[in-house]
């Protein structure tokens, strides 16, 4: 009868078995379609429900991810954690001499290089990084370049590989004609993917196309197999704030549509806590 008593309580005060190490590609159709906002973001909600992340800047073209947060000081990150991984001497220390802790938060940050020349992507070093990050990481957020069609780039070829690497791929779309037309253009490549893929449309405006939500919804299902799991409302006040400050969307008020809506997806399709209103969250606009 102790023993029972016992167990019973010991199994409601032992921590929760952490879950799987994920890790999660962040890409788009096109540019500046606002996915270092929502790696960013995406990255900092699941730090705030208190699991270990690792956010990556793996836009080598354009890496911004340092600067949404106004560093002006920091370690020399990716391209020297690939070189370093090429040598087969990349391990969690290596990894927390290269990125840096945000503070009060269970989050480090590695910031990205831009294109370094003379340096070659090699696919299993790629791989050994993102190991190593599965080992010390509950969750890897990386945050890419665009996807495109016949297109060599150092770029391109470090996108394709970590989206095959990856456990699942975010893909961030506009949602305006521009931006659906060129995600359809790219249908083919995003099925190939071999990670699941969530879509998320960003910035929905009712301004540009009515009762968008509805009409984007109508119009993939009709031309694609493609199926929106979040709806970002475009929420000007919140995020402009956000890249004033210094600050991510995350740690504004809890009220703005955008957070309501990324908090919902993470929730939903992240967590895998399905319940409806953390879906219905998601899927505002």
């Amino acid at each position: 009868m102790l023993d029972r008593i016992t167990r019973s309580i010991t199994s409601r005060v032992s921590p929760k078995k952490p879950p799987s190490s994920v890790v999660i590609a962040v890409t788009g159709p096109h540019g500046s379609t606002g996915k270092t906002t929502v790696a960013i973001n995406l990255a900092l909600e699941l730090a705030a429900l208190k699991h270990r992340v690792l956010l990556i800047d793996g836009d080598i073209q354009g890496p911004a991810v340092a600067n949404h947060f106004l560093l002006s000081e920091q370690p020399a990150g990716l391209a020297a954690a690939l070189r370093i991984s090429s040598q087969q001497r990349f391990d969690l220390d290596q990894l927390q001499r290269l990125s840096f802790q945000l503070q009060k938060l269970t989050l480090r940050i590695m910031p990205g290089n831009l294109d370094v020349p003379g340096q070659v992507f090699d696919e299993s070093a790629i791989g050994a990084l993102l190991e190593t990050a599965r080992s010390g990481f509950d969750y890897t957020v990386i945050d890419l370049g665009c996807i495109s069609v016949g297109n060599e780039s150092k770029q391109n070829l470090l996108t394709q590989c970590i989206t095959s690497l990856a456990d699942r791929t975010v893909l961030v779309c506009l949602a305006d004609p521009i931006g659906i037309f060129r995600l359809l253009n790219l249908e083919g490549i995003i099925a190939s993917l071999s990670s699941p893929t969530d879509l998320v449309m960003n910035r929905v405006r009712n301004s540009v196309i009515a009762s968008a939500r509805r009409e984007i919804g109508i119009t993939l299902q009709r031309l694609s197999a493609l199926e929106p799991k979040a709806y970002l409302p475009d929420d000007p006040s919140h995020i402009d704030q956000a890249v004033r400050t210094g600050v991510p969307a995350t740690s504004l008020s809890r009220s703005g549509s955008f957070r309501q809506a990324l908090t919902g997806f993470v929730r939903a399709e992240i967590l895998g806590r399905n319940g409806q209103l953390d879906s219905r969250m998601a899927k505002l606009g």
